[in-house]
């Protein structure tokens, strides 16, 4: 027999003599990866261990859309129509009006005024030129409110003695007010027998030797028409 075959027989039979030890000899040997290394892990036998990776982190980096929503208040602003202030033909004795203090058309208080404002003023027409009117404002009254400023007046103490109306004129400040290009005045002609019907006349016309008083002048009673700051137009008063 070969020296080979005697030595594969002595290994059978070492083999064989070993078999009724119940212990196990395993030898491992780990493999080397060069690279990256991954952590070791030791679990008892017997165990199963699973590991879940966490699942990748997503950032969203796109820029958020801003909306600034922009609010425009509007403010409605009312502006009540400017009164106009006309001749009546009809009647050209203006009735108090709401503010005058009894006084016939807009009143006579003018608190402060730099210049006469728009509405319907009794006065005197001193004089005419240079576009303007100058105008001596006064108070004009009839009724009780007429006895009351005569009495308050010191005109008379008994309200049997008051005259029918009543001119006061206390007030210190004239105005030189502006004349409309278009203005228009009503005179009153004594030759016509009815003086409370004036007579229309142009501006250019006026003052007329027709009119029963001198205008203009310091007697010269007239109520004056303003609109716009200017004079629209003259009526003349008359007074007995």
């Amino acid at each position: 027999m070969k020296r080979s075959a005697l030595i594969v027989l002595a290994l059978a039979l070492l083999v064989a003599g070993c078999g009724g030890d119940d212990s196990t000899f395993t030898t491992t040997t780990a493999s080397s990866t060069t690279g990256a290394t991954e952590p070791t892990s030791t679990t008892a036998p017997g165990t199963t261990t699973t590991t879940t990776e966490p699942p990748p982190s997503t950032t969203d980096t796109s820029a958020a859309t801003s909306t600034s929503t922009t609010t425009t208040s509007t403010t409605t602003t009312t502006t009540a129509p400017e009164t106009v202030y006309l001749v009546d033909t009809t009647d050209f004795f203006p009735d108090p009006f709401p503010g005058s203090g009894g006084a016939h058309g807009s009143g006579c208080v003018t608190p402060g005024f730099d210049a006469l404002p728009n509405g319907v003023w009794f006065g005197f027409a001193e004089g005419v030129g240079g576009g303007n009117i100058t105008f001596d404002l006064a108070c004009f009254y009839t009724g009780p409110v007429a006895c009351d400023a005569q009495i308050e007046d010191g005109f008379v103490t008994d309200p049997a003695d008051c005259l029918d109306f009543w001119v006061r004129n206390n007030v210190a400040t004239t105005f030189a007010v502006p004349l409309a290009a278009d203005a228009r005045v009503w005179y009153v002609d004594m030759t016509s027998g009815d003086v409370s019907s004036p007579d229309e006349i142009p501006l250019a016309d006026w003052p007329t030797p027709d009119s029963f008083q001198e205008c203009p002048g310091d007697y010269c009673s007239v109520w004056l028409y303003v609109n716009g700051g200017r004079v629209t137009g003259i009526v003349e008063q008359y007074l007995p």
